[in-house]
């Protein structure tokens, strides 16, 4: 399996656009319950490389609300 698969079956991850291809990188989008800062319901992150954007998810914090949707 993959990096790209395991980070599209992380438990945290709802969806994965890798836009590497157009100049961007891999964008994640977290789960609701998770969040990239601890402070605030933000759930979209990534980098620049799968390898960045596995190991963003793997520090994602959990986040009880309130939410922003």
């Amino acid at each position: 399996m993959s990096t790209l698969d395991k980070l599209r079956r992380h438990p945290r991850v709802e969806i994965v656009d890798d836009e590497r291809s157009i100049g961007n990188g891999v964008i994640v989008t977290l789960r609701q319950g998770w969040t990239f800062d601890a402070l605030q319901d933000n759930r979209v992150g990534g980098g620049d490389t799968i390898k960045d954007a596995y190991e963003a998810v793997r520090y994602a914090k959990p986040f009880a609300g309130p939410y922003t949707d």
